[in-house]
């Protein structure tokens, strides 16, 4: 290992130590019992917030082989699952993202049956718009007929696809591409290639038309994750594929200097937001490692990575999260949303951080796979005139330092003969006057001669 090599390895180990240090102590913040009563912070409840915040703690403990936080997790599920029954709506669904995995874990048929209930549902009675699309609808007492958000594609497409994967349920995959791509057509933006948070079927508008950074994060994390479950069991259309690397692209442009991207995606005037920025990066690096994104996106990853670290407190609290947010009557309006601690910021903090751990071994695998490519695509023939272009650049410089080794031989000689003739002529009157002068005084002279040599 060289010396270079060897210092980025121990960088990134350093690096590795201190993302783990902090996601324990964002586990921890999480499951303190003194937000009990905070919207934001109180885990124990079932909807959208304590959903995404137990999707991340599952990422990390099977991400980093924690059992303390799996047990958790069955915990909370035999703790909360009463306050489900009933309760059928979008935003509701989330945290059932989890079962798949809790029932590879346990072997608990309690889990996937309930599972296959809820997705049963939503196929055959959760409501849609007139495109199709699910209608999204939440826990609070206030209705968004026919609209579409993008937050329904993390909070209920996503189960869909992990329980297909658990299944083999070709119908199941067959529904969370179709909902995935509807939602990508009704929702981006032909002219950025960004996502507006909202789609109104009966008024036939993007309401607001903002590019809320939440929104775009919902989704670029969670394609990767979709195409993952349910690959192998449908086909995935060019158009998914061809709309989610648009919708990256504009998110990259769109990233703020100091790595992270703004509330409105659009508005560099508007203030930064923790839990987009987060979501969004990892979404890059789960499409990278899938083979989604090119390799040039672990740039725009790092980038947020480096911005949101200063924002996780002493303590595990993550800073710069704005609140829960419908579609907002304005595009200003989304700037005046409060900022606060919340499950759903926490989380997605965590599943960045937990995908980050192995950036440095991904980042060094990717450099080895372009490098063996490199040279599989130079073929035999290029190969042979290299290995050519050698030999003769090897027979001309030795044949080369031959003739000069040569000249040099021969104008050495006949400046060591001609030097020799000259000194014989001016020693040979030197000697006799010497010789005289000795015959004449005894004394000899002498001579001395010095020689110097860096949502």
């Amino acid at each position: 290992m060289s010396a270079k090599q060897e210092s980025e390895a121990k960088r990134a180990a350093g690096r590795k130590r201190e993302l783990e240090a902090k996601l324990h102590k964002i586990f921890e913040y999480m499951r303190l019992e003194r937000h009990q009563g905070n919207w934001g912070m109180d885990i124990n409840h079932w909807d959208w917030v304590p959903g995404v915040g137990v999707i991340s703690m599952l990422e990390y403990g099977t991400g980093t082989g924690q059992d303390e936080v799996t047990d958790y997790l069955l915990h909370w599920v035999n703790r909360n699952k009463q306050k489900a029954e009933g309760v059928r709506v979008i935003n509701s669904l989330a945290p059932y993202a989890v079962f798949p995995e809790l029932y590879r874990l346990t072997g608990d048929p309690w889990f996937l049956s309930r599972a296959q209930e809820v997705a049963a549902w939503m196929l055959d009675t959760a409501p849609r718009t007139r495109e199709g699309a699910l209608e999204h609808t939440v826990t609070e007492a206030v209705e968004f007929p026919e609209q579409v958000w993008a937050d329904t594609v993390y909070m209920a497409v996503l189960f869909l696809a992990r329980l297909a994967g658990l299944t083999g349920d070709q119908e199941l995959a067959a529904a969370a591409v179709q909902q995935t791509l509807q939602h990508l057509r009704l929702l981006q933006d032909p002219a950025t290639g960004l996502l507006f948070h909202g789609w109104n079927s009966r008024a036939g508008s993007h309401m607001s038309a903002a590019r809320w950074a939440r929104a775009n994060a919902w989704v670029a994390l969670a394609v990767p994750d979709i195409v993952a479950g349910t690959g192998s069991l449908t086909a995935i259309p060019q158009e998914l594929y061809s709309r989610y690397r648009r919708l990256a692209s504009a998110l990259r442009q769109a990233q703020g200097a100091g790595g992270l991207w703004h509330t409105v995606l659009d508005r560099p005037d508007y203030y930064e937001e923790t839990s987009a920025s987060a979501g969004i990066a990892c979404g890059f690096l789960k499409a990278v490692k899938s083979g989604l994104l090119e390799d040039a996106y672990l740039e725009s990853a790092e980038a947020a990575l480096a911005g949101i670290l200063p924002l996780i407190r002493e303590d595990g609290e993550v800073q710069g999260v704005s609140g829960g947010t419908p579609v907002m009557p304005s595009i200003a309006a989304y700037n005046t949303i409060e900022r606060y601690p919340a499950l759903y910021g926490q989380g997605l903090v965590m599943q960045l951080l937990t995908e980050a751990l192995d950036l440095g071994e991904m980042k060094h695998r990717l450099e080895r796979q372009e490098h063996e490519e490199r040279q599989e695509h130079q073929g035999p023939e290029e190969h042979e005139e290299r290995q050519g272009r050698q030999e003769d650049q090897g027979h001309e410089e030795h044949e080369e330092r031959q003739g000069g080794q040569e000249d040099q031989g021969r104008e050495e000689h006949e400046e060591r003969q001609g030097g020799q003739e000259d000194q014989g002529r001016e020693e040979h009157p030197e000697r006799q006057g010497g010789q005289r002068r000795q015959e004449q005084s005894e004394g000899i002279g002498s001579l001395n001669v010095e020689w110097e040599a860096g949502g």
